[in-house]
């Protein structure tokens, strides 16, 4: 049986539409008070769809939104179906600060750390920002960062050749050829939903999918499930590990303030597949090494 892995990467809104917007904007995300019950109201909305459906999840979190959410978040996500890890301090490129150890401190340490204290839980996995075509391989500065801070896992492999769109159904790796063999990476799959839904990005052609493209950019709950819902069949019918599209509660939000496209998903994939957070699918492949190849395999 395959695993359906929920997961999201729980950032500020990125008002890419509004081009005129500056204000408290940091990395292009913004941090005004609106933009903060927007982001609430997209992490909320998610949970809810989960909870409806007993449905496990794991939720990535910028730290920097617990200095100004942090209560709320609490409230919303402290539950036990829900597996609360680290998307960084402040989502900027890691790859870019290989060379600065006080700026992967930060990002890497410091926010694993806010995040265990606010939750009073221990936080094991790593979502990189944007994610990368080769993961994080090749950049053992930053993977001796992520170990020594006590991180196991991480999703770093979330684009395809080039860092284009969409992420191929790359499967698991050990980071053995870094020189971290008990370092796992859980590559994510399908569309980044941000980008499928209008936000500028490249797009590779021919599809990178083996089940295609839309004909036209979804722009409700409806078509944003029909983008992703073959990968459901196509894993379970190929006896795949599993199947863990890219979304993003404040995209979500954008698109269907109820997460209607979640609640499509989760009710799909519950007929074909097992439910699991990234934690669960970690401790199978802990339990079962095989599971993961020892080096990058790209699909």
């Amino acid at each position: 049986m395959s695993f359906y892995v929920a997961a999201y990467d729980t950032e500020a809104v990125y008002p890419w539409w509004e081009k005129g917007e500056r204000s408290h904007r940091e990395n292009g995300f913004s941090y005004t008070p609106e933009r903060i019950d927007e982001f609430l109201a997209g992490v909320r909305s998610v949970a809810e769809a989960h909870l409806q459906r007993e449905a496990p999840a794991s939720f990535f979190l910028v730290a920097k939104l617990l200095k100004l959410a942090g209560p709320e978040l609490r409230s919303i996500l402290d539950h036990p179906l829900f597996d609360i890890q680290c998307h960084t301090f402040t989502h900027p490129d890691l790859i870019g600060l290989d060379e600065d150890e006080a700026a992967l401190r930060y990002e890497l340490v410091d926010a694993k750390k806010l995040i265990e204290d606010t939750f009073g839980r221990p936080v094991i996995g790593l979502t990189a920002p944007g994610g990368y075509t080769h993961g994080l391989t090749g950049y053992p500065r930053i993977l001796e960062f992520m170990w020594e801070a006590g991180y196991r896992y991480l999703r770093s492999v979330g684009t395809g050749p080039n860092r284009t769109m969409p992420a191929p159904l790359n499967q698991p790796f050990w980071y053995t050829q870094d020189t971290f063999p008990n370092l796992l990476e859980i590559p994510s799959h399908a569309w980044h939903d941000n980008i499928l839904t209008g936000q500028p990005g490249v797009v590779r052609w021919p599809p990178a999918l083996p089940w295609g493209y839309p004909g036209e950019m979804p722009d409700n709950a409806q078509g944003v499930y029909e983008a992703y819902a073959p990968g459901i069949d196509y894993c379970s019918e190929h006896d795949m590990l599993y199947y863990m599209p890219i979304f993003h509660p404040w995209s979500i939000y954008r698109i269907d303030k109820q997460a209607g496209q979640i609640a499509l998903l989760l009710d799909h994939a519950r007929q074909k597949m097992d439910m699991a957070s990234c934690i669960h699918i970690y401790q199978h492949i802990l339990d079962n090494r095989a599971l993961a190849a020892e080096e990058l395999v790209l699909d």
